[in-house]
């Protein structure tokens, strides 16, 4: 790649960050990396729709699941007589659970909502990119671990991590020619 390419790829990705829309859910323990990337449907557009709404709910499951949790050690830690600054870290807890909860339902009625004028439309495919580029990324950084795992061990270790490491770039090319397809790259492209 040409370093005038390089500095129009970074100078894009500056810009999209810059013009990005705020992102609910961000890979972690409430919204771990998806067991099944297989993009399948009547479209890659669509593949990718399924994939993230199904992402979506399970981190929503995760984050209602926390807040019942955290719900129950406050009204443990109030009731007998715990620490004010256990209950105290708890209410914050809680308050950034619903916070969470509430962008996430925000994401899942965005990526739900197959009308809503161009500008709805294009809002929609920023918030799907950002989703899939980060699974995108963690497939790729995982993909590297492993290979290191392979380079670093011998035997049957080192195929083991050869083909997990093979198995991860292959998710990654997948997820990466599906952003590419017609049907992603021309949608909410022009008015």
């Amino acid at each position: 790649m040409s370093s005038k390419t390089m500095i129009f790829a970074a100078l894009g990705l500056s810009a999209l960050l810059l013009c990005a829309p705020a992102q609910a859910a961000k890979l972690g323990p409430y919204f771990p990396l998806p067991l099944n990337l297989t993009v399948s449907g009547n479209t890659p557009r669509d593949g990718l729709l399924k994939l993230q709404e199904s992402w979506l709910k399970n981190g929503l499951d995760n984050l209602e699941k926390a807040k019942k949790e955290a719900t129950a050690a406050l009204e443990k830690a109030k009731g007998e007589g715990g620490k004010p600054e256990q209950a105290a870290e708890l209410e914050a807890k809680l308050k950034t659970l619903d916070a969470d909860i509430a962008a996430t339902k925000a994401e899942i009625e965005l990526g739900d909502d197959s009308g809503g004028g161009f500008d709805r439309q294009k809002e929609r495919k920023e918030a799907l990119l950002l989703n899939v580029n980060q699974w995108i990324r963690e497939l790729a950084r995982q993909a590297t671990q492993a290979l290191k795992t392979a380079i670093l061990s011998d035997g049957p270790q080192a195929m083991a991590a050869q083909q997990e490491h093979g198995m991860l770039s292959e998710r990654s090319d997948a997820l990466e020619r599906a952003t590419h397809d017609v049907t992603v790259e021309q949608w909410a492209v022009s008015r």
